[in-house]
């Protein structure tokens, strides 16, 4: 329901003694004029005001007992039923009729008040509704000097509602009073008996002005629990009615009250000026703390004033000249009321117990229906169960044997097996994952092994090196006869740096090499050097070996001449010729290593958005296709309209169910175009997070990019304006 303020009815005491002079009411218009004229014997200079003017709800002006039952009770009691928390509180000067109001009397069944007639009016109610299954329970509260009572504690038999009674206030809900009883009333007269038994126990005393005077606050409650006997059970509706019967407010001077009755009053001011403070807090729509836990009272009501009930308030006045001040402090007090707004909801809880039997059922005929099902389509051993070890290590065997190629497809049997057999494939790509890590540890670890070992034999070979090199010269000079023609190694070539066929054929032909420089007398140091050196510059660029073999001692200061040559010309070569590889190429490696994460949270993000859009379509889809029923039923309606004689006024009943089933369009429309709307917002969610998502995994790849090939394209830039400038 929308919110609404606090319904304020006025009603005035009956007397002979009305000061019709001073206080004028109209019933027509619900207002009420007070003129009291100045006192001349205050002199001159006067400020007092003359003129107050009140418009409230309601007047009720010497109105009977079933009158106030009719305007204030009966609206309040069908809310009530139909699920929705209800209050009514009589609010007054002592002995303005507040507990005549509420209560009546016991001498009179014709006086009786709005307590015993909505007790009975309650259970007629419940005996109508014969398709729901009713429980009343009933309080009585009693707040006496700021000290909470219950006045039913002596029909009391529950252990766990003894002790002190406190108001517990709840993070969702109204506040509750712990340890006060809850009576269960089945019939009309054990409602009236418990009613009766909480009057008794009621603190009253005698003053000037009323010779029953309360002297406290009371609070009956009401209590009901539906449930359908129809529909399912789990439902339950809960709803509560307050009927409160406040104390009065004194002026001491008029009471002339003393000792105990004097503390009482003191407590009954001070409580009801705290409600003020709460009802001017509730009117001040800027104001953020309301203080509720000032007094007992507002703390109990909390729910009443400005929370989800439908709340009336009964101003009781008593309309004689010597109480025209508390007239108008009461005529106020209602005016701010009418400032409170509250919004009543139905009070709609669930009894998870009776859902879980409920899902239970369901869940049992469903499966029972599904076993027809699979007997009818000649299907059998179809397993719905979790399933076991057993059952899915022969999975696992299956979907091994599907990746190993070793049988065509996995038979598809149901949902449960289709979901299992995504579990198992995630199982093995998380443990192929895991192996894949644990071999790319140890391929490194034995890298850097043999790099530290290959640094210790580039040392041991050029040791080596230098002692052949000084043996060489010794045989040079003073030794005879001639050289192995085995030769020996000396130590690894560049990378890509082998011998060629060329050096092949030159170790094949040594003999007649040896037998053509004896012939020509030549010594070790006569031979041709361009051509060895061009010989050598091809030995060093060929590729079909790994280390170099020679077989004349005289050649190595040239060999490493030309080493060292063609060393210095690759480098340089290689720089020149490097170019980073393309981008598309390398983005699409990231996003299988580095950038994984990341891709794999943008494909996620791109699949809801791809499913946010096909709801929405959906949405958008029958939102059209109900207007375009609607536009049809609408045409339909304006036919039997114009074809409807002029002078009938009755509908027919073919357009009575066609304006049914017009309404009903109308509400799925407004329902789908609801749902429509909150579908368009996530989508655009969606699409934003989307865009991040895609602009991170960028940047991402921009940073790796530049991380691995940024020195290369500085310096590739760094030539390539070089040679513009040339």
């Amino acid at each position: 329901m929308k919110p609404k303020h606090v319904k304020v009815i006025v009603r005035t005491r009956p007397t002979s003694d009305f000061a019709n002079d001073i206080l004028q009411i109209s019933q027509e218009t619900n207002s009420i004029h007070i003129h009291i004229p100045k006192n001349s014997e205050s002199g001159f200079i006067n400020n007092q005001q003359e003129d107050w003017d009140f418009k409230f709800d309601q007047i009720l002006h010497n109105a009977s007992q079933e009158c106030i039952f009719d305007e204030c009770g009966a609206p309040i009691l069908k809310s009530l039923i139909d699920g929705y928390n209800g209050t009514i509180l009589a609010y007054g000067q002592t002995g303005a009729g507040k507990t005549y109001t509420m209560t009546g009397t016991t001498e009179n069944y014709v006086h009786r008040g709005l307590i015993p007639r909505m007790i009975s009016q309650l259970y007629k109610e419940i005996a109508n509704k014969t398709q729901m299954a009713i429980t009343v329970r009933i309080s009585y509260l009693e707040i006496y000097n700021e000290q909470m009572v219950d006045l039913l504690a002596s029909l009391n038999d529950d252990e766990n509602c003894t002790g002190a009674l406190k108001v517990v206030d709840e993070n969702i809900g109204p506040s509750l009073v712990k340890n006060l009883s809850l009576q269960i009333a089945n019939t009309e007269e054990e409602a009236l008996n418990l009613l009766f038994e909480g009057e008794t126990n009621r603190s009253i005393a005698e003053h000037q002005l009323n010779k029953n005077s309360s002297r406290s606050h009371c609070i009956f409650t009401i209590y009901l629990e539906s449930r359908s006997r129809v529909e399912s059970s789990e439902k339950v509706i809960y709803s509560k009615l307050n009927l409160v019967d406040l104390a009065g407010s004194e002026r001491l001077s008029k009471t002339q009250t003393s000792g105990v009755s004097l503390q009482e009053a003191k407590y009954i001011n001070k409580s009801l000026t705290f409600l003020e403070q709460v009802i001017i807090a509730l009117s001040d729509k800027k104001r953020e703390h309301i203080p509720y836990r000032q007094s007992k009272l507002t703390s109990v009501l909390r729910d009443a004033l400005g929370g989800n009930c439908n709340t009336i308030m009964i101003a009781n006045i008593w309309g004689v000249k010597e109480h025209i001040e508390e007239t108008i402090s009461t005529l106020r007090f209602g005016t701010r009321m009418m400032c409170v707004s509250n919004t009543p909801i139905i009070n709609v809880q669930y009894d998870p117990m009776a859902l879980i039997k409920k899902y239970e059922r369901e869940i049992k005929e469903l499966k029972h229906e599904l076993s027809m099902h699979d007997a009818l389509n000649s299907k059998i051993n179809i397993q719905y169960e979790p399933y076991n070890d057993n059952q899915k290590y022969e999975l696992r065997k299956q979907i091994k044997s599907y990746i190993d190629n070793e049988s065509e497809e996995i038979p598809i049997i149901n949902v449960r097996q289709i979901k299992e057999v995504f579990n198992q494939f995630r199982k093995l790509y998380i443990n192929l994952e895991t192996e894949m890590e644990e071999n790319s540890k140890l391929i490194k670890h034995n890298a850097n092994l043999n790099n530290s070992q290959s640094n210790g034999n580039n040392e041991n070979n050029k040791q080596e090196h230098e002692n052949n090199m000084n043996k060489s010269n010794y045989d040079k000079d003073d030794g005879v006869g001639d050289i192995e023609g085995g030769g020996f190694g000396i130590g690894l070539a560049p990378n890509g740096k082998t011998i060629n066929k060329n050096m092949k054929e030159k170790n094949k032909k040594k003999g007649s090499a040896k037998s053509s420089n004896s012939n020509n007398n030549n010594n070790s140091n006569g031979f041709d050097k361009d051509k060895t050196e061009e010989n050598l510059t091809s030995i060093s660029s060929s590729q079909d070996d790994d280390t170099l073999k020679i077989n004349n001692l005289q050649d190595l200061p040239l060999i490493q001449k030309v080493l060292n040559k063609d060393n210095t010309s690759s480098n340089t070569g290689s720089k020149a010729n490097f170019s980073p590889p393309n981008r598309s190429e390398e983005f699409e490696i990231f996003k299988r290593g580095n950038g994984a994460e990341m891709n794999k949270i943008l494909t996620e993000n791109k699949a809801i958005l791809k499913e946010k859009k096909k709801t929405a379509k959906g949405f958008a889809e029958s939102v059209n296709k109900i207007k375009a029923q609607i536009d049809e039923l609408r045409e339909v309606i304006n036919k039997k309209k114009n074809n409807r004689n002029f002078d009938t006024k009755v509908l027919d009943e073919d357009e009575f169910h066609l304006m049914q089933q017009m309404q009903i369009l109308k509400q799925h429309y407004r329902s789908k175009y609801d749902s429509l709307k909150n579908c368009r917002v996530e989508v655009e969610y969606c699409l934003r997070l989307v865009d991040q998502c895609r602009q991170k995994l960028m940047q991402e790849f921009e940073a790796w990019y530049d991380s691995l090939y940024g020195s290369h394209i500085a310096e590739s830039e760094g030539s390539a304006a070089q040679a513009n400038v040339y």
